[in-house]
């Protein structure tokens, strides 16, 4: 499956306000095989509720 420009994007912009969210200056400086199941939780449970308010915004 290929991705528009703007799609690519906006994963960038999602990665970034990730890594803001935990202190990190960008995404791939989280080092995810350090991180407890809890936090890589926590990660997955911010990028749902970033695409479920990106999906409702869009609608």
């Amino acid at each position: 499956m290929s991705m528009t420009l703007r799609q690519r994007a906006e994963i960038e912009r999602l990665k970034s306000e990730i890594a803001h969210q935990y202190g990190a200056a960008t995404f791939e400086d989280i080092d995810r095989g350090k991180l407890t199941s809890r936090f890589n939780g926590d990660v997955m449970g911010t990028l749902i509720k970033l695409a479920e308010e990106e999906f409702k915004s869009n609608r």
